[in-house]
């Protein structure tokens, strides 16, 4: 069965990984945005410092394949 995993793609550092679907990975991009959205204001980061893309992957059989791709721009006002 497969399952899902976030994949910084400037590092190819995987963030998070064993997650059931694609809805769950949208979830766990929510999730990390918010923490370091959070982190950047407590360490009193400007708007628009960081811009991460990141890769949601498809692993099955432990062969990963990016089945969609997101751009977090963190700092920025919404």
């Amino acid at each position: 069965m497969p399952s899902y995993q976030l994949r910084d793609t400037t590092t190819r550092q995987v963030l998070v990984r064993g997650l059931a679907d694609y809805a769950a990975a949208e979830a766990a991009l929510d999730r990390l945005d918010d923490e370091l959205e959070h982190d950047l204001a407590a360490n009193g980061e400007g708007a628009g410092r960081i811009r991460l893309r990141l890769d949601v992957e498809k692993v099955t059989d432990g062969t990963a394949e990016a089945v969609g791709h997101h751009v977090l721009l963190l700092g920025v006002a919404d």
